[in-house]
């Protein structure tokens, strides 16, 4: 038999003598091409990834970030210096409760500068400090929510932010300085250094005098490092017996001081060129002072 077919499937033998389709010829100059590509491509990622700026914070570790952030709050501290206010340092904070993906746990570093002003400038404070701020930090204050709001942004650079968010006539600004979140890693946990002040500052000999504190209390010590050289310092102590009447108790400790503050639960003033700030904690009182870059 010749040939079979079926019904709709038609089939015929090709005639005997018939050569078989020839298969297509490699090319190798192509495969060669698609190879070189390969490497290419690959080369050129690789190299971007080793030269090429960061685009997020994610691609920099918290470590390189610190001494960006320590900066920005030296900067933060020596803007927002003025007669007129009392001054904070805050202590640098690590948290490791943000996530990079939702596998992977990050790192973030903040470090707080705390302003304690007169009533209803708020909005002129921080436009002072915006201006204050190193040009290349872009930094702006405004107004918002018809005026009940006031706010700071500022760029310090390396994917590190500085802001500020409160209501215009609030009396305590807190003015922020955060790494976002970035790639944990054993060095997050190292920043500047803090411990034990051996002598504390004239001012807070001044309150514990005041306040009758006989025994001397440990004092903690905090510094960053100011933008044209030296550095600020807050010392903190805690747990210090509050007085029945702090306000008159204070009196000696007030000549020549500029009062910001004067409330049942705390005081703040400036003397000289030092922030004393005096807040009731868990029924003792925490004594800070911050002293100006020097």
């Amino acid at each position: 038999m010749a040939a079979v077919t079926a019904p709709g499937y038609p089939y015929a033998a090709p005639p005997p003598g018939t050569p078989e389709p020839k298969r297509p010829r490699r090319r190798p100059w192509l495969i060669a091409v698609v190879v070189s590509w390969i490497l290419i491509v690959s080369g050129l990622g690789l190299w971007s990834v080793r030269r090429d700026p960061p685009t997020v914070p994610e691609q920099r570790d918290l470590a390189t970030a610190l001494p960006i952030l320590e900066r920005a709050t030296g900067a933060v501290l020596s803007a927002a210096a003025g007669d007129d206010r009392a001054l904070v340092l805050g202590r640098l904070q690590i948290s490791r409760t943000c996530r990079l993906t939702p596998v992977r746990a990050g790192a973030e570093a903040t470090r707080d500068v705390t302003v304690y002003l007169p009533a209803g400038r708020a909005l002129q404070i921080l436009q002072q400090i915006a201006d204050e701020l190193p040009a290349d930090y872009r930094a702006e204050a405004a107004a918002s929510s018809g005026g009940r709001r006031v706010g700071l942004l500022a760029d310090a650079g390396g994917f590190v932010a500085i802001d500020a968010a409160a209501d215009a006539n609030t009396q305590v600004l807190t003015v922020r300085a955060s790494t976002g979140c970035r790639p944990a890693d054993d060095a997050a946990g190292t920043g500047p250094t803090e411990g034990v002040a051996p002598t504390p500052p004239p001012a807070l000999r001044a309150v514990l005098d005041a306040l009758a504190v006989r025994t001397r209390p440990a004092v903690r010590l905090s510094e960053v490092a100011c933008p044209d050289g030296g550095a600020a310092r807050t010392y903190t102590v805690d747990d210090v017996p509050a007085p029945r009447d702090l306000g008159r108790s204070l009196l000696p400790a007030l000549t020549d001081a500029t009062v910001v503050r004067a409330e049942a639960a705390g005081w703040a003033y400036r003397t000289g060129a030092d922030s004393v700030v005096i807040n009731i904690v868990d029924a003792g009182l925490r004594i800070v002072v911050t002293t100006a870059c020097a």
